[in-house]
């Protein structure tokens, strides 16, 4: 049996989940997860010609588009959980770079990496979302994202206080 249609129900319970659950990088996340998978969907994903014979170069493309998401959220959200969200997709992108290097890549293979990296992905998005409840519950408020360092005045361009 296909582990798809429960990867479906898993990512839409979870996209749901964050979006009128979470803060900003949840929400951001989702997002992101949504364009993913419309993205991947329209390509073939799912009955992909070739079964991963060769590197689906279209699927590539919307992995990497993704990996450009997820890096920036990673980068400014106050949270831990995006950072090993953006390296599970940076590793499904080098996935798709070892299949251009080595076309001899076991077609099976290269499938199970390319689309196992999701899970965690997914569970992470629901571990964070619980985690940002969580917080609210106890009242313990964190800000969303990260002050910009273009918000902040330089320390270069400090003047001393004259005496």
């Amino acid at each position: 049996m296909s582990s798809v249609p429960f990867f479906v129900i898993f990512i839409l319970l979870t996209v749901t989940y964050a979006l009128a659950r979470g803060g900003g990088p949840e929400r951001t996340t989702a997002i992101a997860f949504i364009g993913g998978a419309i993205g991947s969907l329209s390509v073939g994903f799912v009955h992909m010609p070739g079964e991963f014979r060769s590197v689906p170069v279209r699927l590539l493309f919307v992995d990497g588009l993704l990996l450009l998401g997820l890096c920036p959220i990673a980068m400014r959200a106050n949270r831990w959980w995006p950072i090993p969200v953006a390296g599970c997709q940076l590793v499904a992108v080098l996935v798709h770079a070892g299949k251009l290097l080595d076309s001899a890549m076991i077609p099976s293979g290269y499938a199970f990496l390319v689309k196992i990296m999701s899970w965690p992905m997914v569970a992470l998005l629901a571990y964070g979302t619980w985690t940002h409840r969580r917080r609210l519950r106890r009242r313990i408020i964190v800000r969303d994202w990260k002050p910009s360092s273009m918000q902040q005045p330089s320390p270069m361009l400090r003047v001393p206080p004259s005496d």
